[in-house]
């Protein structure tokens, strides 16, 4: 499978992939913020970098619907 770059909420462990998701949007403050917000139920909205990014190992049907839930992604480690 292929590693896509995404960011995870932290309430429901959801990863969105910043190129394909409709919930990340570029906010333009100082030092390139970026801000999601979960899909509902989740309440989560986070502000965040582009460096807080971490690879994530999903198939191309779920990176183009773009986010995975738990059990589609696999966190690529550092090294691997």
């Amino acid at each position: 499978m292929p590693i896509h770059m995404g960011i995870r909420c932290e309430e429901c462990r959801t990863v969105h992939f910043v190129v394909t998701s409709s919930s990340i949007r570029f906010t333009g403050r100082l030092g390139g913020m970026y801000q999601f917000t979960c899909k509902p139920p989740c309440p989560e909205i986070k502000e965040f970098r582009k460096d807080g990014m971490r690879p994530y190992r999903v198939s191309e049907d779920v990176y183009r619907k773009g986010y995975a839930i738990e059990g589609e992604y696999e966190v690529v480690e550092k090294g691997a």
